[in-house]
């Protein structure tokens, strides 16, 4: 991965002339007071003209901003601070009652922010920024802009080049170095990828669950099929086949094959498979089953 020649090129420049080594510049802020940048005499016409302003500016010093509070004055004038994405202080978490223990979070109570606020004199909203200890930061800049929300991510236009690619049944991995070629400013990383291809088959299965959606595909594709529940409707086995293997199976029945993987999927079932050969040493698969244990009556069931 390669930062952006914008950012480095701050990052080298600023630590020349601060006199700031890169191992201090790793170790949290460089000192800089970034407040500067942001002071303007400028009117935007809207609130989100002068957060569009500000944020393009951050990203080409290597921070993000984040909506911090909405609030109202005394003469009735709204106003709104924009800090630092990673601003928000740690909080003590109860590691007993918590849900997710293994969650991490990237606040590091940086003290960064600017003030927006509307203007009735001149019907526009004006960005302040205190020239103080509020204007630097506590933590290194951003070098690489993978894995930054407002920096990465998919475009439409690449959103549509993976679900073209996913129904031509294209590898992740082969997707993401397409996607970076033709679309080199989003940057995504496989992340981003493996989230779209979700979103699509979540869009694609209408609202029907995992197993309906299963058994749907599996009559749109016209495959012969027998499943078995228990009492209270949980799938215990699924039994695939295509009619053109049975075919084949009539042909060539003299040796069969079966062989049953461990539980690698996320459901915990066995996968079973048994295959075909022809007289030329082809092989070809007559069926396969989702398990839900490796039992005798599970077999018994499968043959």
């Amino acid at each position: 991965m390669v930062g952006t020649p914008e950012i480095l090129e701050r990052t080298t420049e600023d630590s020349k002339i601060l006199g700031v080594s890169s191992v201090d510049s790793e170790n949290g802020g460089d000192g800089v007071n970034y407040s500067g940048h942001f002071q303007s005499d400028t009117v935007f016409p809207t609130f989100d003209a002068a957060v569009e302003w500000a944020k393009d500016i951050s990203r080409t010093i290597g921070f993000l901003f984040v909506s911090s509070s909405y609030k109202k004055i005394t003469d009735g004038r709204p106003y709104r601070y924009l800090a630092c994405d990673r601003s928000r202080k740690k909080r003590p978490r109860d590691l007993e009652n918590v849900i997710r223990k293994d969650t991490k979070t990237k606040s590091v109570g940086c003290p960064f922010y600017i003030k927006i606020y509307y203007e009735r004199s001149t019907d526009g909203w004006r960005i302040r920024a205190k020239n103080d200890v509020i204007g630097t930061h506590n933590h290194p800049f951003i070098v690489y802009p993978e894995g930054h929300r407002q920096i990465s991510g998919l475009s439409a236009g690449a959103k549509q080049v993976v679900r073209n690619l996913t129904r031509s049944k294209v590898a992740p991995c082969n997707i993401m170095a397409t996607i970076i070629e033709q679309f080199p400013e989003d940057h995504p990383n496989i992340r981003h990828i493996y989230n779209c291809r979700s979103d699509i088959r979540m869009e694609e299965s209408e609202g029907r669950g995992v197993v309906q959606q299963f058994l749907h595909l599996a009559r749109e594709s016209r495959y012969i099929y027998w499943v078995m529940v228990d009492d209270i409707g949980v799938l215990q086995h699924a039994f695939m086949v295509h009619p053109i293997t049975c075919n084949l199976l009539r042909t060539y029945s003299y040796v069969i094959g079966m062989n049953s993987t461990y539980k690698t999927n996320r459901y915990g079932m066995p996968f079973f498979e048994i295959v075909g050969v022809t007289p030329t040493n082809q092989n070809f698969l007559i069926e396969y089953v989702f398990m839900r244990n490796e039992t005798q009556a599970s077999y018994r069931w499968v043959l």
